[in-house]
């Protein structure tokens, strides 16, 4: 698909709040389950800097999954620092309107990265949408920008670089990590 670059790129400017799923975004599309069924997921260390470099740079970042919570979303959420994870979100668009306004932005202001059915409505909604390489074709439709990482290897410190260098903020932050390192 031939995505509009310059279009994409006007969008990502205005970008004040990010969110995104967690399964198949931040993890690849694989459960490990031991003999007695505990779950465990991987994650990509290069996208929680993506999460760590949107925070850093004046942008929130919330996950909003669909799924129940499990342990290690958690832990990552809270490894990471961010103050807004919710999990078990039946209606996404409703649960971006409660933070919208309570931080008095515009869909306009909200980007999202999303690989499944469940991301559609509010894929539709924001005003700058991500898919990642591997989605579902539906989803790929409405997306204003289609990383070229899979969910869970390396989607969101893709976009998230996408944003900063849109904002004209990714050379500042380059320096400043390259100087001091990021704890």
């Amino acid at each position: 698909m031939n995505m509009d670059q310059e279009s994409a790129k006007e969008r990502a400017k205005k970008v004040k709040l990010f969110a995104h799923d967690i399964h198949g975004v931040l993890t690849p599309n694989v459960v490990y389950c031991d003999v007695e069924g505990r779950r465990q997921y991987s994650f990509w260390h290069m996208d929680g800097f993506g999460d760590l470099s949107l925070s850093a740079n004046g942008i929130r970042v919330v996950y909003l999954d669909s799924t129940s919570i499990d342990d290690e979303g958690l832990y990552r959420a809270r490894e990471l620092k961010l103050d807004k994870n919710y999990f078990k979100v039946a209606d996404k668009v409703a649960k971006l309107e409660e933070i919208k306004a309570e931080m008095g932005i515009t869909d306009a202001e909200i980007g999202y990265l999303g690989c499944e059915l469940t991301d559609l409505k509010v894929m539709k909604k924001v005003g700058f949408a991500v898919a990642t390489s591997d989605a579902i074709p539906e989803v790929k439709e409405v997306a204003h920008f289609i990383t070229n990482a899979p969910g869970g290897r390396g989607a969101m410190r893709e976009v998230c670089e996408f944003i900063l260098r849109a904002m004209g903020k990714w050379e500042e932050w380059v320096e400043k990590v390259t100087k001091m390192g990021y704890k």
